[in-house]
């Protein structure tokens, strides 16, 4: 008989999911169903590129400085795993 959880979890930066089962041994297969809600019709954090576009120089880098603030903890917290791909030698990848 299968186990059933009912977890509530939120996206994370880089659009991650974090899902935290202490009980089930590493390297077990489960499945994953999301059921993600509509989204609210004035969602703050979402805009179209267009809409972007015609709003002023100065709105539209006070956006992009606060989502680099929001994307900085998840580089803080991976900073061995981008590091590795800056830092790929890709004709090390690609030598025969």
């Amino acid at each position: 008989m299968k186990q059933t959880r009912y977890i509530t979890t939120t996206i994370q930066v880089g659009n991650r999911l974090e899902i935290d089962l202490p009980n089930l041994p590493i390297g077990q297969t489960i499945e994953v169903i999301l059921i993600i809600p509509d989204a609210p019709e004035s969602n703050p954090r979402s805009i179209d590129r267009r809409a972007f576009l015609k709003l002023s120089i100065e709105e539209r880098r006070r956006i992009l400085a606060q989502q680099a603030e929001a994307a900085l903890p998840y580089y803080e917290e991976n900073k061995t795993e981008w590091e590795e791909w800056i830092n790929l030698d890709i004709a090390e990848t690609y030598a025969p």
